[in-house]
């Protein structure tokens, strides 16, 4: 019954975006036809990325008017080994990601952002950053916190003591790993750019005849705001919410550029062990 509610809703979804100009095409049934299964993903990576590219953009598609980066940003160490030691999947942070261009985007003042660590048989302090530019255009940190190392997915919002983000800015985050506090240097850190932009009357009038959490993902994916599309379904209430969930981290797989292979492959691997 779940199963079938989920494809009523899509089906739904999919009247509802024809009818205010969005491409009815980008909204289809999901399935095994649309998105290889896990196992299948995993047993030939290279058939299961070409069936992905077919159907890409189902669920997230990376916005079109990006602008341009100001800086480059900061990655050190591995995904996968150093002081995590070998394991099944890959320390990663999920957004859109192309180094010329901020492809991240969010409508809300207080995002949400969402990570994926691995087992390992040590516990290390976690450190999320939140960077904005100063008068000089300098990434600077203006929220900071530790939180305790937990595998699996981890999501933070910013909290509501802060002041909303403003649009037009070219906010950082870093997620840190921290190897060893006192070696500063052998911290693990991933670091993707976003910025707020505000909601079209398009957005808000598509958004109103949604009636799940997962319609709302993919109505919030399809216009790029990848931020607000995990936010909806991260939980995993639902099974629809879970169905959502591999759909967006999919399409994120496919949308990673070239030299992105090995972080495309990750997020696949993730996706094989979502509960």
């Amino acid at each position: 019954m779940l199963a079938f509610n989920y494809l009523f809703g899509l089906f739904k979804l999919g009247l509802a975006l024809g009818s205010i100009g969005f491409s009815t095409q980008a909204i289809q049934i999901y399935s095994p036809e649309v998105f290889p299964m896990a196992e299948s993903i995993h047993a030939n990576a290279e058939v299961g990325t070409k069936a992905l590219m077919a159907k890409a953009g189902t669920h997230f598609q990376p916005p079109k008017d990006a602008t341009a980066s100001s800086r480059a940003r900061t990655t050190t160490g591995t995904r996968r080994g150093g002081c995590l030691g070998p394991t099944e999947t890959a320390f990663t942070i999920f957004g859109p990601d192309a180094s010329e261009k901020v492809l991240g985007r969010t409508t809300s003042g207080y995002p949400t952002f969402v990570w994926h660590l691995p087992e390992t048989t040590t516990d290390f302090p976690v450190i999320f950053r939140l960077l904005a530019p100063n008068e000089a255009n300098i990434p600077v940190a203006i929220y900071e916190t530790t939180l305790t190392y937990s595998s699996g997915f981890v999501v933070h919002q910013l909290p509501s003591t802060l002041s909303p983000l403003s649009p037009q800015t070219e906010y950082r985050w870093q997620v840190i790993i921290e190897c060893n506090p006192e070696f500063p240097s052998q911290a693990l850190i991933q670091e993707l750019s976003f910025e707020v932009v505000p909601p079209t009357t398009a957005l808000s009038q598509t958004l109103a005849v949604a009636t799940t959490a997962a319609e709302k993902a993919i109505i919030y994916g399809q216009e790029g705001l990848w931020y607000d599309a995990i936010a909806q379904i991260i939980q995993m209430q639902s099974i629809d919410d879970k169905q959502a969930l591999q759909g967006l981290l999919s399409d994120l797989a496919v949308s990673m550029p070239p030299h992105q292979e090995q972080l495309r492959q990750n997020i696949l691997e993730i996706i094989e062990v979502i509960p």
